[in-house]
């Protein structure tokens, strides 16, 4: 008979992630499943009732975290916290879910409705925490499809400067920048075409999984996300979709071409998070020869922002059994593991 686990659940906008470890503290399965909670809640829903299934973890211990409370399907966070809440316990037995607060610990659900600012958006301090756990030292950057989150820690301690998205925004500790869901006319006003700069349409042409698509540094399977036209991930799709944004087509340019406007948008977002890094650095210089800790689909990015930086690089997977999917959605897997260690 299988025996019951622990099961972490990161409950976004897009994606629903939910990693499952042993009672041993053993990563076994990491998964994402689309989730477009923007629709209304039926859709997370739909898709806890999926993951439940494919984990068959009903009986385990549930550890909950979520940025889900955001999305415009909910008049304000507070909203979305108690929906979120209310939709888990539907599924799950109310007596083994456990909500992540950070420095207040695990709180059950009715605590957690009361309390909702201490759980809303605290995925990140979950992934960080279990980081600096593992880690003497460095910065903690997670870029996922979406955002970019940089936590610095050192002596194994987290030095976040903020817990709400307000003031880590504020703080360069949250960027709006991620691997595949970003608007290129986030990145730039302007790109390059045949020497000129050609003015972006200031349309949703194009997004940033376009871009890194084209460079190779995505893989076009493992995005589960629409591109802007409904159309698949390939090269050829990507450069049609790039093309709109400079209001032409693709071919009216080299597929050499089309590289190098893509690398353009690149460079913009590399400069971006690393011009976020050393804001943070500048309130936490103690980091400053310490190492840089990459997860998230995106962390390839961090990997160059350390070589920029002449920093080492260590990547998420490396701390949490050397599980590639476990990088990819650094939360879920942080909560199993965490929940395994604290809630036992």
């Amino acid at each position: 008979m299988k025996q019951p686990g622990f099961c972490g659940w990161d409950i976004g906008g897009a994606h629903l992630k939910v990693a499952r470890c042993d009672r041993n503290g053993r990563l076994q399965q990491v998964i994402q499943l689309p989730c477009a909670l923007w629709r209304g809640i039926e859709e997370l829903q739909l898709s806890m009732k999926q993951a439940i299934d494919s984990l068959d973890c009903a009986a385990d211990r549930h550890a909950i975290t979520m940025t889900g409370e955001l999305v415009d399907a909910f008049q304000h966070r507070r909203e979305g916290v108690n929906a979120i809440i209310d939709c888990v316990t539907r599924l799950l037995p109310v007596a083994n879910c456990h909500l992540y607060a950070g420095e207040q610990g695990w709180l059950e659900p009715e605590q957690a409705k009361s309390n909702w600012q201490a759980v809303a958006s605290m995925n990140w301090l979950a992934s960080a925490a279990f980081t600096a756990s593992q880690t003497e030292s460095g910065l903690f950057i997670d870029i996922g499809s979406t955002t970019c989150d940089i936590v610095p820690f050192s002596s194994h301690q987290l030095r976040p400067l903020g817990l709400s998205d307000h003031q880590r925004q504020l703080s360069g500790s949250l960027v709006y920048t991620g691997a595949i869901r970003t608007p290129l006319m986030a990145l730039s006003t302007v790109a390059p075409l045949h020497g000129v700069k050609v003015p972006l349409t200031a349309e949703w042409f194009a997004s940033t999984a376009d871009i890194w698509c084209l460079l190779g540094k995505l893989n076009a399977s493992h995005i589960q996300d629409s591109s802007a036209d409904g159309l698949p991930w390939t090269a050829s799709y990507c450069r049609q979709r790039l093309a709109r944004m400079l209001a032409t087509d693709a071919d009216d340019a080299s597929d050499a071409q089309w590289q190098i406007a893509a690398q353009w948008f690149a460079e913009k977002q590399l400069q971006r998070i690393t011009e976020a890094c050393l804001q943070v650095m500048s309130v936490q210089p103690q980091v400053h020869d310490s190492p840089l800790i990459g997860a998230g689909v995106g962390r390839f990015i961090t990997e160059i922002v350390a070589k920029r930086l002449n920093r080492p690089y260590i990547d998420f997977a490396s701390l949490c059994q050397s599980q590639p999917a476990a990088a990819d959605h650094a939360p879920a897997a942080a909560l199993a593991l965490l929940a395994a260690q604290q809630l036992s």
